[in-house]
């Protein structure tokens, strides 16, 4: 089974067209060719932030009933967190991330499909939140809460298997924004980190690895982005033991990192979502 793990993953890619996205923080199966949306939310008065996740936490019932009428399939909120092996690694300048998942393309162009209002969200939450805690929460509009919005249309190019398991509250994912400086950069990515990210995999160290490229961005947005890697680590996997690299490693490791560079990276928990696969 190891050692053909890598004709395993291209034979479910290419012959499937499938994926699960987001290491299986999703239970949504999709096209490579399928984008989506990626959504940065930064909020200026930390005092808000309880505020904003209740926010959400409403919303999260609202997007159930969006589910339902068929274009939008997927809705999962994270907040950047510390990095638990690396506490100072990071560079975001955002305090969450929500991805919206469509059932197509063409539903993404074509929009959520329902008239959002405030009487959508109160009947999508009745029976499920206090209503004097809707009217709080529909109060407290995201500009009245300072935040800052930047939304990336992107696309999947490659991945790995992915062993995460099912979506939970408390998952943890590695996310970096990408800038690509040559054209060279996405055949290093999906020809030669890949194996090693699949060694890892083998070896329990990581659970999957997703490679994705820039589609659109809104004019807030970091427009040096080109391209965004989501992995998920094992948290309970062992130390690896560390052996000498050879020199073809060693120079594809140099000219691989010298076709890219990190702009952007955190680790994200997820802290609600909503699957019409649930």
């Amino acid at each position: 089974i190891y050692l053909s793990l890598n004709s395993l993953t291209i034979n479910h890619i290419k012959m499937k067209k499938l994926i699960f996205l987001t290491f299986t923080l999703l239970s949504i199966s999709f096209a490579f060719s399928q984008s989506f949306e990626v959504l940065q939310i930064k909020v200026n008065d930390a005092s808000m932030k309880n505020d904003y996740e209740k926010y959400e936490a409403m919303w999260a019932n609202a997007h159930e009933e969006i589910h339902k009428k068929g274009n939008k399939v997927g809705w999962f909120f994270f907040k950047v967190v510390p990095n638990s092996n690396n506490p100072d690694n990071q560079k975001a300048d955002f305090d969450y991330v929500i991805l919206n998942f469509y059932k197509d393309d063409d539903a993404r162009k074509a929009g959520w499909g329902v008239e959002l209002n405030d009487a959508f969200v109160r009947k999508a939450n009745y029976g499920k939140m206090k209503s004097s805690e809707v009217r709080r929460l529909l109060s407290l509009r995201p500009d009245k809460m300072k935040t800052e919005w930047k939304n990336y249309i992107i696309t999947g190019l490659d991945a790995t298997v992915d062993t995460g398991g099912d979506p939970k509250i408390g998952n943890r994912v590695r996310y970096i924004g990408v800038k690509a400086l040559n054209d060279d950069y996405e055949n290093y990515e999906m020809k030669w980190f890949k194996n090693g990210h699949n060694q890892d995999i083998i070896s329990g160290r990581r659970l999957a690895w997703y490679f994705n490229k820039v589609l659109s961005s809104s004019e807030s947005a970091d427009k040096s982005i080109t391209h965004a890697i989501f992995e998920r680590f094992n948290p309970n996997s062992s130390p690896t033991q560390q052996t000498e690299p050879t020199f073809e490693q060693e120079m594809m490791w140099k000219h691989g990192g010298a076709s890219r560079e990190f702009i952007e990276y955190c680790t994200l928990e997820l802290i609600n979502f909503r699957s019409a696969m649930q």
